[in-house]
């Protein structure tokens, strides 16, 4: 081997260009709209208790469906 193709084996450059970065900070954003979506909505149950006067584990099957399917759904 030469000194030519020696030097010519430094460290790699990054193929990326800081795309990387803004990969992880939408997928960051995207999961704290998701997560955050369930719990957002909430409020709203208590509404819907004095309504349909239910309680709060008839109320409860609903946000829990939705994140055992946000989570399940991949």
């Amino acid at each position: 081997m030469s000194q030519g193709e020696a030097a010519g084996r430094g460290t790699a450059k990054p193929q990326d260009q800081g795309w990387a970065w803004m990969v992880l900070l939408a997928a960051v954003v995207l999961q704290g709209l998701t997560l955050g979506f369930p719990a957002c909505i909430g409020i709203f149950f208590t509404d819907l208790q004095h309504e349909f006067q239910a309680s709060n584990s008839e109320t409860s099957w609903f946000p829990s469906i939705m994140v055992a399917v946000l989570h399940g759904g991949g």
